[in-house]
């Protein structure tokens, strides 16, 4: 497994899987936005990564994701991923349903200096 696919499995496993956010501080470069979020406008950095985990925990506190497949060429790291977890509280302007979930998603990630500098994901909600 190559360095910056081993960042990515610390940053699932330590942080959205692991409640262990200040991961992040160390993996994540302090310029980094993802592109498909609107929070990315307010904050950069690792803040915007933790803070985007918060959020997500607060909607499916089961929440657990399992890196499916890893693809790296160069300094991008393509990520097919699934989440699951039980929608318990408010994401976006959707109410919590109760109902257990599963989120797939494909996300380009770009590194710089051993460290995790850009996403783009796309995802689709199912349950």
């Amino acid at each position: 497994m190559s360095k910056q696919t081993e960042i990515l499995h610390r940053l699932f496993e330590g942080v959205w899987n692991g409640e262990n956010p200040d991961v992040a501080d160390e993996l994540v470069g302090p310029e980094y936005v993802i592109h498909d979020c609107e929070i990315a406008e307010e904050m950069r950095g690792p803040e915007l990564y933790k803070t985007l985990v918060r959020m997500t925990r607060e909607g499916f506190p089961d929440m657990e994701f399992t890196i499916e497949d890893a693809v790296e060429e160069g300094s991008k790291v393509a990520l097919r991923w699934t989440m699951t977890g039980t929608h318990e509280g408010p994401m976006g302007d959707m109410e919590p349903t109760g109902k257990r979930v599963e989120m797939l998603a494909v996300e380009i990630n770009r590194f710089e200096d051993r460290q995790l500098i850009e996403t783009w994901t796309q995802s689709a909600l199912s349950s």
